[in-house]
């Protein structure tokens, strides 16, 4: 129990300031290492950055160029469609400018074959020829115009239709390229995002690392130290102890190593509720090597008490806190507590200052 009673009057009052040094320097050289983790994913998380943005530009831009290439196609592909409309349509007065220059051919032969001698008939039947034969000649260059427009628009629509090819071509390398860059964009944010889980891990145990050098710096410095007048009092009344169970070593009792105990040892039950013995402000709630969980509160008048074998603690390190308060649970498989009272650098019988637990 003395033990005890010396170890933590060292994180109190520095009574053994090499293992507040230890552990310090220890958890000086974690934060250093830390944030240089820190640092490096910081330069990572800034060029993943980096490569997304430019692959969201270069995807803008593959899926502008997609859209600009949709838009040409449909307008050549419009374009072709008329050239292959006005085509048919010669096509049409071509083939009806042979059936009329066949009509015509078939009616001259239809006079000849049916020839009148007389001066009269002879007349008419040349007239009629001479008609025929005219718009023979008409149609005929009529079908010759046709053919030759025929021609050049088959020659545009040809150009147009080797153009669309060509932007068919390149219309599917600008898709498939989107399409790759779709994909690598993914995999950027999901690295980026990973990276970023990573930082905010990593400086989460920063803070929590900062937070516990600075704990023990408070604690070795001499926690809620202060000048009071000797006749100050921790409360005008007894209070109930943090944690109910039975009293097995008291105060200045001896213990299996022959050495006074400087507080009390209570035998609880497993995860037993330890409440805040008096209004205070926590000062430690954190582990300490072979102590469990250990909470260190401060109080008025310069006394401090120091509560260990917490198997959970639900208080963080600057919380003020009410008598009573719930603070932790013990642990099941350490299931005693060691409560030591302080005021400045010496220990105070908790006897002045609880009853007795029940």
């Amino acid at each position: 129990m003395r033990r005890w009673a010396i170890i933590f009057a060292a994180f109190v009052t520095i009574a053994s300031p090499a293992m507040g040094a230890s552990e310090l320097a220890k958890i000086n050289a974690q934060i250093k290492q830390t944030e240089q983790q820190d640092k490096k994913l910081a330069q990572q998380v800034k060029t993943s950055e980096r490569d997304v943005a430019a692959t969201k530009k270069k995807l803008v831009r593959a899926a502008d160029q997609v859209s600009t290439l949709e838009e040409q196609r449909g307008a050549i592909a419009k374009k072709i469609a008329e050239l292959d409309d006005k085509i048919e349509k010669l096509s049409a007065e071509i083939d009806r400018n042979k059936g009329r220059i066949a009509d015509a051919a078939a009616s001259i032969l239809f006079v000849a074959s049916h020839p009148s001698f007389d001066t009269e008939n002879m007349r008419q039947y040349a007239l009629v020829s001479s008609v025929l034969s005219g718009a023979a000649i008409s149609f005929d260059e009529e079908m010759r115009r046709a053919e030759e427009q025929i021609k050049e628009l088959s020659e545009m629509r040809d150009a147009r239709a080797i153009e669309k090819e060509k932007l068919d071509r390149t219309a599917k390398k600008y898709a498939a390229e989107k399409t790759q860059l779709d994909k690598l964009l993914r995999q950027r944010a999901a690295q980026n995002e990973k990276l970023k889980n990573e930082q905010m891990a990593v400086r989460k145990k920063l803070r929590d690392l900062s937070a516990r050098a600075k704990n023990i710096s408070e604690l070795s410095a001499g926690v809620g130290s202060s000048k009071m007048s000797s006749d100050a009092r921790f409360s005008r009344r007894k209070l109930n102890t943090p944690v109910r169970g039975r009293l097995v070593v008291r105060f200045g009792e001896k213990t299996a190593l022959g050495l006074n105990s400087d507080g009390w040892r209570i035998r609880t039950r497993g995860d037993a509720l330890v409440m805040a013995p008096a209004d205070g402000e926590v000062k430690f709630a954190d582990s300490f090597r072979g102590f469990g969980k250990v909470i260190i509160m401060s109080h008025k008048n310069g006394y401090n008490t120091v509560m260990t074998n917490l198997g959970q603690i639900d208080a963080v390190v600057g919380q003020d806190v009410l008598a009573g308060e719930p603070i932790g649970r013990m642990d099941p498989n350490k299931p005693e507590m060691y409560l030591e009272v302080r005021r400045g650098n010496k220990a105070v019988d908790p006897a002045n200052m609880f009853k007795e637990p029940d």
